[in-house]
Order: C-alpha cells, then structure tokens, then sequence
C-alpha cells in the first residue's frame, strides 16, 4: 500500500494564484496503486494550495478551486474503493458551500437590474460567509481532516479504470432514467453524476485511445455546464427568497433556455459510445 504524500505548508501562505488540477504525469503500464497516488497526490496538493489562498484572500476562486480538489478526492476514493473520510469533514462543508454559494450569487448581481440596496445586502451576506468559510479552514478541524486525507491509501492491484469509468456511466444513464428536466431535485442528482464521470474521465483519459476519449468528454462536460448553471438558477432563486426578494425575469429567461439545451445536449451524450470500451 502507497501513501499519498503532499507538501506540508502550514495553512495561511496563499500562493501567487489561484491552483487549478495539474494532471500528473502516469505510467500507462502502472498497477492501480502508483496511479492512485499520483492522482490523490495532485488533487490534495489543489485543496492544500488553494485552502491557503481561501484562507487570506477575498478572489473567490481560491474557494472554487478548494472544493474541485475535494471533490476530485472523493471521486478518487470511490473509483479505487477507498474508504473515505467524509465524515470527519461533514462540519466543515457547509461553511465552504455556503461561501460559494453567495459568491456565485453576487457574481450574478452585478450584471442585473435588481436595486441597489439588494446588491449592497448580498455583499454583506457574502462577506460574513466568507469569514465563516475562512474560520473552518483555519480550523483544528481541517488540519486533522488534511493530515487523514495525507494517508489515504489503495490496497488493490487490479486495473480499475475501465470498471470504475463503467460504474460512473452507468450510474448517470440510471439517474436520467425517466428524469424530468423541470424538476431541480432531479438535475441536481444528475448534475452530481456528470461530475463525478468527468473526473474520472480526466484521471483515466490518458491510458485510452485519445480521440475517442476526447470526444466522449466534450459532451460529458457539455451536460455539466448546462447543469451547473441550471444549479447557479437554483440558488440564486433560493437565496433571494431568503432575502424576501423576487426573482427577475432574467433569471427566469435563463433557466428557459438552460433547460431547452438539456434535452439535446443528453442525448448527444447518450449517443457517445463510451471510450473504454472496444470497438463493436
């Protein structure tokens, strides 16, 4: 079993920038456990880089790239099946969510007609988020959460990548079964499926053939756009309920039109034939 190491800079140095996944170099002759740690390595470095950042600047995505990485790690740990430790960071989550949430949100105001005192409130809602964002990473909670990440480790040596990619796929197919486009729970669940399949198409891309394996990723991450700004309408529309506001017809427009390019937009995914498998 490889432990997966990582720097150990202690959290409150940002670095210059923002830290977006940097793909490592693989072997594509490698046994699951190099590959493993060489790609939990890289997406734990992405959250340890960017907590840094979160932690002593006001750009949002230093946040938005924290929680790539942490998601990156999850789905890592479900494709190698590895035991997670979701619960140790479960009180920590919501902060972060949180954060994001009202950054995207005010991000969004900016650009539309709602009045100003509106736009002044959500700052401010915006920035006592941020510090209890900035609280839960500085937080004994997250250094224990960092150092039991630091040892996750891979006890198989079987190839996993086309039966954890396969898993993934079949999954999303399953979730969109029968799935209303109107319906916000049933997108979210999809969107969380798509996601989960890109990454592990970006973690396991390199050991296929790469024009087919570029191509299947193109609509995977076609999907996601479209959902994740279908997601962004969802919270925009919950947190100006909160702030007893209604909704303008903008954001109504766009949901439209998000949700009239979906349709389309899975069953070009559904017609891909999935890069890991041999042509019929």
């Amino acid at each position: 079993m490889i432990p997966v190491v990582v720097g150990s800079s202690p959290i409150g140095h940002p670095s210059s920038s923002p830290q977006k996944w940097r793909a490592p170099a693989l072997d594509g002759h490698a046994s699951a456990e190099p590959v493993f740690a060489a790609l939990f390595s890289a997406a734990l470095a992405q959250v340890e880089i960017n907590a840094r950042g979160a932690v002593r600047s006001t750009d949002p995505e230093y946040l938005h790239q924290l929680r790539i990485g942490l998601r990156r790690m999850r789905t890592l740990q479900r494709a190698f099946k590895v035991k997670g430790t979701k619960r140790r960071f479960r009180k920590l989550k919501p902060a972060l969510a949180a954060a994001r949430d009202w950054d995207v949100f005010c991000g969004w105001l900016e650009n539309t007609s709602v009045p100003p005192q509106l736009k002044a409130r959500a700052r401010r809602r915006r920035a006592l988020a941020r510090r209890r964002a900035q609280d839960a990473l500085s937080s004994p909670a997250f250094n224990e959460f960092l150092r039991g990440m630091q040892e996750s480790k891979v006890s198989t040596s079987k190839d996993v990548r086309a039966r954890a990619l396969e898993s993934f796929h079949r999954k999303a197919l399953k979730t969109a079964r029968r799935i209303d486009w109107q319906d916000e729970e049933d997108r979210h669940a999809l969107r969380i499926r798509i996601r989960r399949l890109r990454y592990a198409c970006e973690f396991f891309a390199p050991f296929f053939p790469r024009a087919p394996s570029a191509a299947y990723l193109r609509h995977v991450q076609a999907l996601q756009d479209i959902l994740g700004e279908l997601n962004d309408v969802a919270v925009a529309r919950r947190l100006l309920k909160d702030m007893k506001a209604q909704p303008p017809m903008q954001l109504q427009r766009r949901e439209g039109r998000l949700i009239a390019a979906l349709g389309p937009a899975w069953v070009a995914f559904e017609k891909r034939r999935p890069f890991w498998k041999p042509a019929a």
